[in-house]
């Protein structure tokens, strides 16, 4: 067979090398996580970590995988590197259960890269494994390595003079720097509707599955509890946007027959306090908006439907309690007419 010349320092073939060899542990799934493997390239070196996915795993399967990627290897021609190491961890150990490595006869790279062009994790001196504990922090990490990157970027003399110039530039020409803007979001826009256009989503997708499948092999009680779990806070958000985004429901069905009270007077007595009584009904009186109304009667209303009578701008809004249910209707928020009922006998 005719071996396959990698050169790492090119990023594609960099790329290709890891997608080989995280297939080929995809193959071994019952022995390794595939998805957790780490490379690394540097001073000549490749490095690869793999995660056991229990400490005391199978020692003929673990040689079984250990040779496959040996002959693996043995088909490569790796232009830059002069020494291939490979080791496996236990998930929360540091120190590697097994390490394997051999030299490989050096192919001088045409044209070297930058060290920092072909290293996956930026920054990671070693190989070795950090344990869960360790994930907070490496988030913490990233993120105030990402807060400096972009203070360094406003900070930076290029960006206050760039800064400058786009200011004079805007205010000598206000017109043609609203068309540049223009002109700079549509490219951009165009660029990104591309970039979903040939983003592999097929390959990706069958990726997730895979991590999920793996996910749910490792263990099977604890993916199905991370799934319900997930799958309730999306349905109590669904719940919660549907619920601010619906208007208020009107039941036709609970009108009575005779809602409207025309003989309406002048206020004649004090209202009492902020409920649904008989004594705040009669203090109701035409003309007044709905907050008035409702805080009189200390709750908002319900809708109940349109009052064809007084137009189709007119609402009917309800209020109830164990002793009164009353209705009032509202023409652009000024009271036109009211109506109560009795539900029990008065003491």
């Amino acid at each position: 067979m005719k071996a396959v010349r990698l050169n790492l320092e090119d990023r594609q073939a960099w790329q290709k090398l890891q997608h080989v060899l995280t297939s080929l542990a995809s193959d071994y799934m019952d022995l390794v996580a595939a998805e957790q493997t780490e490379f690394k390239f540097e001073q000549q070196v490749l490095s690869i970590a793999f995660t056991l996915i229990a400490s005391n795993s199978n020692r003929d399967r673990l040689n079984e995988f250990t040779q496959c990627i040996d002959r693996y290897f043995n088909r490569l021609q790796l232009i830059g590197v002069r020494r291939i190491e490979w080791e496996f961890y236990t998930v929360g150990e540091a120190v590697p259960i097994l390490a394997q490595g051999r030299d490989i006869p050096l192919i001088a790279a045409p044209t070297p890269l930058p060290q920092s062009a072909i290293v996956r994790n930026d920054g990671r001196r070693s190989v070795a494994r950090k344990d869960k504990a360790s994930s907070l922090a490496i988030g913490k990490s990233k993120a105030s390595n990402l807060i400096r990157s972009i203070r360094g970027w406003l900070l930076a003399p290029k960006t206050l003079e760039a800064a400058r110039t786009t200011s004079r530039i805007t205010i000598r020409d206000p017109k043609g720097a609203l068309n540049a803007v223009r002109t700079t979001a549509i490219a951009k826009f165009n660029d990104t509707i591309q970039w979903v256009d040939t983003f592999p989503w097929e390959t990706w997708t069958k990726e997730k599955a895979q991590q999920i499948k793996r996910r749910h092999q490792r263990n099977l009680v604890r993916a199905v509890i991370e799934d319900v779990l997930i799958f309730g806070v999306l349905l109590l958000c669904l719940y919660w946007l549907t619920e601010v985004l619906s208007g208020p429901t009107i039941n036709l069905a609970l009108l009575p027959k005779q809602h409207q009270d025309t003989t309406m007077t002048n206020i004649q007595y004090r209202c009492g306090n902020p409920a649904v009584s008989l004594k705040n009904y009669v203090c109701l009186g035409r003309g007044m908006r709905y907050d008035q109304v409702a805080s009189i009667l200390g709750a908002e209303g319900k809708p109940l439907g349109i009052d064809r009578k007084f137009g189709d701008r007119a609402v009917i809004v309800s209020w109830s309690s164990p002793d009164l249910s009353m209705n009032a209707t509202f023409v652009d928020d000024k009271l036109v007419s009211r109506a109560y009922r009795q539900l029990t006998a008065s003491r």
